[in-house]
């Protein structure tokens, strides 16, 4: 079995969310980094995280666990952590099996995610949307 370590996640981030690319698989090999990475991300910054699942093809326990940890801190600073799964697959099996996608809102692509990430932060400060 060939170990999926993470050295950094792709990300993209603007002035209204920012996407993080997860990895094929998270496992037991590399939550650990996948966890500590959404931690930073979540620490540095105020806009919702989007957590992009859909090129990944397998996750384990530790992946929920390192997910749920996420949405623990995002909850407790108040930036939403939303979810991109593919609708079907192992991933969308664990996450709906496990009940993470009652716990994080989740999507079936990451546009549907920052559509929603944008609205709601538009409908909370209505003042940061576009002026006229």
């Amino acid at each position: 079995m060939v170990r999926a370590v993470v050295s950094a996640l792709p990300t993209w981030r603007t002035s209204r969310y920012t996407v993080v690319e997860l990895p094929e698989q998270v496992d037991t090999s590399n939550a650990d980094a996948v966890r500590e990475q959404l931690l930073a991300l979540l620490n540095s910054g105020d806009e919702p995280i989007i957590a992009d699942l859909t090129g990944t093809t397998f996750c384990d326990s530790s992946a929920v666990n390192a997910l749920l940890r996420a949405n623990t801190r995002a909850r407790a600073t108040g930036r939403p952590l939303y979810a991109a799964v593919a609708p079907s697959g192992i991933v969308r099996k664990v996450f709906d099996i496990t009940a993470v996608a009652r716990a994080i809102p989740t999507f079936d692509d990451v546009g549907s995610a920052v559509a929603t990430a944008v609205v709601t932060a538009l409908e909370e400060d209505p003042a940061a949307g576009p002026s006229g």
